[in-house]
């Protein structure tokens, strides 16, 4: 799953028209405290005639020249709102060269002053995505809108049709945690487009959603509410949608799900007989406090310790993160974090914490609490969701494949767990595979640890080979 924690903004930045505005032109910084650790964070200024207009850069997440939305400088007040991370900043320009405000996201706020700076080079800047679909296309691209069964959202996508074809399967593609463009938009890559173009051309069809709350869909109702469930909700309007049409063949309906979509995808499939086969990239094979467990542990113990040390760390770790299952109340997760802490601390009374920890002390973990704030609800539902549950009850087609070097969702346990449940629904077609050296975005990686957005490919060839081959495989 991807981090929700991690900010990744997003959208344009437009200014109220102010005689004296054009001194804001150029790099703003300003720092935010993260689990203990600076993380900072960059505005670039400019503007052409009367508009204008901004990137953003997280430098020490190699997030680089990334637009922002909706904001506004009235008088020396500037307010940034950031959808994307449910976020903004909102501070007073001081007319020259500071500006003092709170930065927020969810619950989370945090003073943070931008002091003028020179512009940060993106390391990446002259990297290409060569994989990004050009045109012209040999194929039928609709920009559609759809709504639920209960008319409080609408959603909008793209769908891509092959040409001169009948009787083609069509798929869903399913985004992982986090909120996404149709897309799948990440450090310049375009993943969901990238795999969209490559299947149409094969000869089936896609249809890629934007998330709630991002481009063209709606947000509905009780945003914090929302977990997986709804979502899986939503990928049945999508299916209602498709069967509605009649250039698209109601008994070849699929999905492919990604990530937390690897998890949703079963969970359709179980209940709804439209659903005529599944892929699973990245998906979950084992229980979600498992996989946030791992994912938490990377984040908050330090490399390389002995076994005893690691043991002794993991015990803290676990223990406080699995809190986020017991209740959806930041204020009674925070309480119940301090007994636990007090209790681990009595126990190891003679350790030293900055030797087991990246950042010692029970801040990070209420950090943590105020960073998901906003997403309590979703978090409790993941961590507590059984993927043997669903895929057990899963008897249509299934292929499910995971890189090798993805330390997001581990590849070998998570591979297994699918594999077994499978075998559980006694399900006669399914296909499970590890393959070598791509992470979790599916990218050729040199290493499990090498970044996102320094990697040029945006899916491996080979992954999109597998995929299309073995999804017209099914209808020889």
């Amino acid at each position: 799953m991807t981090n929700k924690g991690i900010i990744l903004l997003a959208a344009s930045l437009l200014f109220s028209k102010i005689n004296t505005a054009q001194d804001l032109t150029g790099s703003w910084k300003g720092s935010l405290s993260i689990n203990g650790n600076s993380l900072p964070l960059i505005f670039n200024l400019s503007r052409t005639g009367t508009e204008w207009t901004s990137t953003f850069d997280s430098p020490a997440q190699n997030a680089f020249g990334i637009s922002t939305s909706s904001t506004t400088l009235m008088n020396d007040s500037l307010v940034i709102q950031i959808p994307l991370i449910n976020g903004s900043y909102r501070g007073k320009w001081n007319g020259t060269d500071s500006i003092n405000g709170i930065f927020q996201q969810g619950n989370f706020k945090a003073a943070m002053a931008l002091g003028k700076t020179i512009q940060v080079k993106d390391p990446k800047a002259n990297l290409l995505r060569p994989q990004t679909p050009q045109p012209p296309f040999d194929y039928i691209i609709e920009n559609v809108t759809y709504n639920n069964k209960e008319g409080s959202v609408q959603f909008g996508g793209t769908l891509t049709l092959p040409k001169n074809k009948k009787d083609f399967p069509t798929v869903i593609l399913i985004s992982g945690s986090g909120s996404q463009d149709r897309d799948g938009t990440i450090f310049d890559h375009k993943i969901y487009w990238v795999i969209a173009d490559y299947l149409t051309k094969a000869g089936i069809g896609v249809l890629r959603v934007d998330d709630r709350g991002i481009g063209k869909t709606s947000l509905g109702l009780s945003a914090n509410k929302l977990t997986s469930e709804d979502f899986a909700n939503d990928v049945e309007a999508g299916l209602s949608y498709l069967k509605s049409r009649n250039d698209i063949n109601p008994a070849k309906l699929g999905l492919i799900g990604h990530s937390e979509g690897g998890m949703i995808a079963p969970m359709v499939a179980a209940r709804n007989k439209n659903v005529a086969f599944i892929t699973l990239l990245a998906g979950p094979g084992v229980p979600g406090y498992e996989i946030w467990n791992g994912q938490m542990r990377r984040n908050f113990i330090k490399p390389n310790l002995n076994a005893e040390d690691y043991t002794i760390a993991s015990d803290l770790v676990n223990k406080m993160n699995a809190q986020f299952r017991f209740s959806t109340s930041a204020d009674t997760i925070k309480k119940k974090m301090e007994a636990v802490y007090a209790d681990w601390k009595l126990s190891h009374s003679t350790i030293d914490e900055n030797k087991l920890f990246l950042a010692a002390g029970i801040h990070p973990y209420k950090t943590l609490v105020n960073q998901f704030a906003s997403g309590l609800a979703w978090l409790q539902y993941f961590l507590n969701y059984e993927p043997f549950e669903n895929l057990s009850k899963v008897k249509v087609p299934v292929l499910a494949i995971n890189g090798s070097y993805d330390i997001q969702v581990l590849a070998d346990e998570n591979i297994s767990g699918i594999e077994k449940a499978l075998k559980k629904a006694g399900n006669k077609k399914y296909e499970v595979k590890i393959i070598p050296s791509l992470n979790h975005l599916f990218q050729t990686a040199q290493n499990p640890e090498q970044s996102y957005g320094s990697i040029e490919e945006s899916f491996a060839p080979m992954a999109l080979e597998k995929i299309s081959n073995w999804i017209l495989s099914l209808y020889k």
